[in-house]
């Protein structure tokens, strides 16, 4: 047999339930990208939407000074508002009401003065404003000696039963039996909104312990987070939209609409009028969700235990979110036919940083390669102040250089998908001309009929007239249907292929490998898809029969999903992305509707994974910065996966430091930090500077370094070695005890290059730190201008810990002018797709 294999998917969710599916490319093909925001046109008066387009757009602006989260006190009559070490910021302090308005009143006459229309302030993780302007106005602000950046509008569009026991989270002596369960952890999730009716936010009393224990009720909003608002109810642009009061689970929801708005709209609690709601009148204007999107993550990040699912009338089992005992907070910025705009995603974060969340889920992103967005300048800010966010990691794999933005920069944590156990690969078995018989690889589509429902089909192949199968087929088909994929649904091939006679289709990629299809709404066969190349061979003989069996299906265990962004970070070569992988092929999880549930795969899903296994250690260690959380997360992940086809192991590029086991997180023994100072050095020299020139000299002469690939991350990468190079890092013990402990390091040194560390050992009593320093130098042996990978590990003298790093190492014969391949230019690749394409 040929190796059971799988191109599992595209960009974010291939949708296996529910009829959610419309026409075009899988949901999984969808992805949160960003886009230029042309087409967004905004109007400061009643002028007509084409006379808008020549006249003015949203654009961002980023003014010098710092956003209330970073804030120390050096203006006079203007106090510190950064809040200490494990504290959050308080919008109800003097200081911070005394200093927002002042950010206010400053970025207003700013408004003013450019002629321009307001459409958000933003003053806790971002200093700026976003506002209707000409793009003449918005030109002459970047000539202002207070002007940091100047963006315009962009457009982002969107990229757990078994995986509990999968990660290692409900069985004995895990997470959720040491009472981990992210009791009091407020997780922000910025998306699509949410179904606030739906049982997995229910106000409901749930186990303790996730699992066992006592039913408990909710107690009171935890304390540091202060609700914003409750945004549902909005009947007046849908009968539908009941009426909902938020409670102690859904404890905020809010929604943003301004960036893709042609003017403010006081009655529409988003803030504006809405995007073109001829165009899908379904659409919710409140937090609502619209497309499951942002419920299916919700629900998986924080959802409530042991909510039935039902699919189709069909029980499909108890889904949980990983921090059952989480609050959500649902901050909706992303819109049906419009995708979510870069000016509403920054206001979402500045509001649910100034609310108080813990942990953002951010399953969105795009193939952009620039750092220096409106958005990844508030997720920098987010992070000073240890909001921990998680996003996913892009879904243009495999292809290597796929990761975009905002997963690229150092300071979230991307997310890659990997397969559990509940993932299968079917095979189609040729049986003749006996010069291809054998065993080809499939992937079963998502149809509303199956293999299982059929049984064995064995029957001639023969390829539709047109080969696309997208119109009624020229000729009829007794027995088996071959096609290419493309140009239409998979619905409607499998719907012509059933018209035309035929019992069931094989659809053949045009990538190498095959994918999960999306062929709900009405199927009545099922079907499967085979690779490019195995579907040319059999196209292109006479003669053929074959068998389709579900008793062939096997396990894929192990695994990086097909879709999951790759490796190496062309935003910046230094960083390796992902950081981390989790499950996020077919998910089940919440959808928009009471009792609506949907099993979908994408890096959407695997991101909330990451952020309700944060939510875990946040309760166990609240003194713990982002950046340590991260860290435990990326040294205690788990290696032993293989890339999706073959016996080949996965690398750093495929899933970061590994697959996550949030239990044994919890005590890594070592960590490694990094801040304001660290980030900001790093932004002066790669890819995008987000600081002004005299805050990246200060930084250079005190000695932080700006080298990306001295960055103090648990991942070690450098983008263009020559000959050798010394990095450094820093790490702190954060062991539960107070007694010394000896560390000593070992090196899987990547092929062709020498790797010393010094010291190789060191003692550290809890709270203390060390640095040491870690030379690469070239060999004969080494293949040049080809990446390498191996790893760092610091072991205790005891056996306890097991402190892991991984490396991606280039050598090469010569760098880049600046040292950074890549730069801010845009090498990864694009996947246009858009909201309900289905998959043809």
């Amino acid at each position: 047999m040929r190796p059971i294999l799988s191109h599992m998917l595209g960009a974010c969710c291939s949708v296996f339930a529910l009829g959610m599916l419309t026409s075009g490319a899988s949901a999984a093909d969808m992805q949160i990208q960003r886009m230029d925001a042309d087409s967004i046109q905004i109007s400061n008066d009643s002028t007509s939407a084409k006379t808008a387009k020549q006249e003015s757009d949203i654009y961002i602006v980023q003014m010098k000074g710092d956003p209330i989260v970073a804030y120390e006190g050096n203006i006079s009559g203007y106090k510190a508002t950064r809040p200490g070490k494990g504290k959050k910021v308080n919008p109800k302090s003097a200081n911070v009401k005394k200093y927002a308005a002042y950010l206010e009143q400053q970025q207003d006459q700013m408004i003013h003065s450019a002629g321009g229309s307001k459409v958000y302030n933003y003053r806790y993780a971002f200093n700026g404003f976003a506002a209707r302007m000409t793009a003449a106005d918005a030109e002459a602000l970047k000539g202002r000696a207070d002007v940091m950046n100047v963006w315009k509008n962009e457009i982002r569009y969107l990229q757990t039963d078994a995986t509990l026991t999968w990660i290692g989270i409900n069985g004995p002596g895990e997470a959720w039996s040491k009472g981990y369960v992210g009791e009091d952890i407020v997780i922000g999730i910025v998306d699509s909104g949410v179904w606030p009716e739906h049982p997995s936010f229910a106000d409901v009393a749930t186990p303790k312990k996730g699992n066992k224990g006592p039913n408990i009720a909710y107690g009171p909003i935890p304390a540091g987070f202060t609700p914003s608002g409750c945004d549902f109810g909005n009947t007046t642009a849908n009968p539908a939209d009941a009426p909902f009061t938020c409670n102690n689970k859904l404890v905020a929801a809010r929604c943003y609409n301004l960036g893709q708005s042609s003017a403010d709209d006081s009655s529409n609690p988003c803030g504006g009028n809405g995007i073109d709601q001829a165009g899908d009148p379904a659409t919710f204007q409140s937090a609502r969700d619209d497309n499951g999107h942002g419920s299916h993550t919700a629900s998986t990040a924080g959802g409530n235990y042991g909510v039935p699912a039902f699919i189709g009338g069909d029980f499909a089992g108890n889904i949980s979110g990983i921090a059952p005992r989480a609050r959500i907070a649902a901050y909706k910025v992303c819109w049906n036919g419009g995708g979510c705009a870069s000016a509403d995603s920054a206001a979402a974060i500045d509001q649910a940083v100034a609310d108080g969340v813990d942990a953002i889920n951010f399953s969105i992103g795009d193939s952009s390669n620039y750092f220096g967005s409106a958005d990844d300048v508030a997720f920098l800010f987010a992070a000073v102040a240890d909001v921990f966010v998680a996003t996913s990691n892009g879904n243009a794999g495999p292809g290597a250089g796929t990761v975009g933005t905002p997963s690229g920069v150092p300071w979230i944590t991307a997310v890659g998908a990997t397969q559990d156990n509940g993932v299968f690969y079917n095979s189609v078995t040729v049986n003749a001309p006996g010069s291809i018989a054998g065993d080809y690889v499939a992937v079963e589509g998502a149809g509303d009929v199956t293999l299982v429902d059929t049984g064995p089909i064995t029957a001639d192949v023969t390829a539709t007239n047109p080969a696309n199968g997208c119109t009624a087929l020229a000729a009829p088909i007794s027995g088996i249907a071959l096609t290419i994929r493309g140009d239409c649904s998979f619905a409607t091939k499998y719907n012509n292929a059933a018209a035309a006679g035929a019992s069931t289709i094989i659809v053949y990629n045009t990538a190498a490998d095959p994918m999960v299809m999306g062929a709900l709404g009405g199927t009545t066969i099922p079907g499967v898809m085979v690779g490019n190349a195995d579907g040319v061979l059999m196209a292109g003989e006479t003669g053929v029969n074959a068998t389709l069996d579900a008793a062939n299906a096997v396990p894929a265990l192990n695994r990086i999903a097909g879709f999951s962004s790759r490796g190496p970070n062309n935003g910046a070569l230094d960083i390796i992305k992902p950081d981390v992988s989790a499950p996020g092929v077919a998910i089940l999880a919440a959808a928009n509707g009471t009792d609506a549930f949907m099993s979908i795969s994408g890096t959407s899903m695997a991101s909330p994974h990451v952020a309700g296994a944060f939510a875990l250690l946040k309760q166990a260690h609240p003194d713990w910065s982002a950046a340590q959380a991260r860290s435990a997360l990326m040294t205690t992940a788990r290696q032993n996966l293989k890339q999706t086809f073959g016996d080949i192991a996965a690398d750093p590029f495929d899933i970061g430091a590994g697959e996550v086991r949030p239990s044994d997180a919890f005590d890594p023994g070592l960590a490694y930090g990094a801040g304001l100072p660290e980030y900001a050095a790093f932004s002066c020299e790669n890819n995008a500077q987000i600081f002004s020139d005299e805050f990246c000299a200060s930084l250079e002469s005190i000695g932080v370094p700006s080298d990306g690939s001295d960055l103090n991350l648990p991942s070690i990468g450098i983008g263009d070695l020559v000959g050798a190079q010394t990095i450094t890092r820093t790490v702190t013990a954060v062991y539960n005890d107070n007694g010394n402990k000896t560390f000593s390091v070992s090196v899987d040194a990547p092929p062709g290059i020498d790797v010393s560390v010094s010291p190789s050992s060191f003692k550290l009593r809890k709270g203390d730190s060390a640095s040491y320093e870690v030379t690469f130098t070239v060999t004969g042996g080494a293949a040049l201008d080809e990446w390498a990978f191996g790893s760092l590990t610091w072991t205790d003298n005891v056996g306890v810990y097991s402190v892991r790093s991984p490396i991606a190492v280039r050598p090469t014969a010569f760098s880049t002018a600046d040292g950074v391949a890549g730069g801010s230019g845009d090498g990864s690749v694009a996947v246009p797709v858009v909201f309900g394409y289905d998959g043809g």
